[in-house]
């Protein structure tokens, strides 16, 4: 069976709802995360040209990314990826997805070495259990000067 074209618009609204019958939290946010990683795109792109028609391809990896996320699937595992510190961490069902919370730990650990100034040079951190390995990468991103060594038993 041959799907009619849907434009961004659309597909969009109807995304929102759907998301929003399933009681998914932040429905709009949730449609246009899973959307513009349907098209490898950022947001203003979904607005700039919400006449654009989606592929066929592109109709049916949205609508499996919005069936998963119906299902309670979050967002993250879907794309594989999280930002976390300004950076973009890969994630999956083996792995913790970086909370937005887990920053104030890096604020923290900032806060109490020199005041958030420079490390000083010999300093060692161990992240044991690291995970997806954001702490671990955002105090070396944040300390250059320090050591720091992430393990964890998990091959994943």
């Amino acid at each position: 069976m041959v799907k009619s074209l849907v434009s961004l618009r659309d597909a969009l609204t109807t995304a929102i709802d759907r998301l929003t019958a399933a009681r998914v939290p932040s429905p709009r946010m949730n449609a246009e995360l899973l959307l513009r990683f349907t098209l490898d795109c950022d947001r203003a792109y979904l607005y700039a040209h919400p006449e654009r028609e989606l592929t066929t391809v592109e109709q049916t990896r949205y609508e499996e990314a919005l069936a998963q996320r119906a299902r309670g699937i979050p967002a993250q595992y879907i794309t594989g990826h999280q930002e976390f510190w300004g950076m973009d961490f890969i994630v999956n069902p083996a792995v913790l997805i970086p909370r937005p919370e887990t920053e104030h730990v890096i604020e923290t650990v900032l806060q109490l070495v020199n005041g958030g100034r420079a490390s000083s040079p010999g300093m060692r951190i161990v992240d044991v259990g690291t995970g997806s390995g954001c702490i671990a990468l955002a105090l070396a991103k944040e300390l250059p000067e320090a050591e720091v060594h992430a393990t964890d038993i998990s091959p994943a």
